[in-house]
């Protein structure tokens, strides 16, 4: 009896196909391709907020004791989370299922510098642009301006101020050529603009 009612239970579960989330009463017009697109958006503004945080918990390390760099990846990983945090309350908005997905590891080298950091950085901010260049351009192609338009106007201009701000760090860099003092007052200067997150306090040189 009890085998049998709990067959009668299964057979009643409904299916959830794409049909029925298309027809949904509550979305409009909301392609099941949008909908996978922004969920691996949601998932690359995560590991990538990951990552900065890899970056800058290893910056403010005893054995690097860069305070400034480690500040300034610290607001970078910030901007990750708000980036997830906005497309999830938009997948919400437009009646799409979340998909919280895991994470890669990040791949720190041991010899991190300033240099690398800010390359690496620059690398993952043209990746996530191209990421949100393919949103928009699923989003057009069927017909959901909506979506465009709101990938365009909050992430895309954002994205490109930092891309120029991390182009402008990596040169010069370039220009320090490694030079430890040069190094240690940049650092000092990124300090002023950001500075350390965390309630322990940094000794001074």
């Amino acid at each position: 009896m009890h085998n049998i009612l709990l067959k009668s239970l299964v057979l009643r579960r409904p299916v959830f196909t794409h049909n029925f989330r298309w027809k949904a009463y509550y979305q409009h017009k909301y392609d099941p391709k949008v909908e996978d697109v922004i969920n691996k958006q949601i998932q690359a503004e995560q590991q990538a907020a990951q990552d900065y945080l890899a970056i800058a918990t290893m910056f403010l390390h005893p054995c690097m004791s860069r305070p400034g760099a480690g500040g300034y990846f610290m607001k970078m990983y910030n901007e990750e989370l708000e980036h997830m945090q906005k497309l999830i309350e938009y997948q919400l908005i437009r009646g799409g299922a979340i998909v919280i997905s895991g994470l890669k590891a990040p791949t720190m080298d041991n010899k991190l510098t300033l240099q690398s950091a800010f390359k690496k950085g620059l690398s993952m901010e043209k990746s996530v642009t191209e990421l949100l260049e393919n949103v928009v351009a699923v989003a057009e192609k069927v017909d959901d301006y909506q979506c465009a338009d709101f990938i365009t106007s909050v992430y895309l201009a954002e994205q490109m101020s930092s891309i120029n701000e991390l182009s402008h760090h990596v040169t010069n860099m370039d220009r320090l050529c490694g030079d430890e003092h040069a190094v240690y007052q940049y650092d000092q200067h990124l300090l002023k603009s950001y500075p350390n997150p965390f309630k322990f306090k940094m000794p001074e040189r």
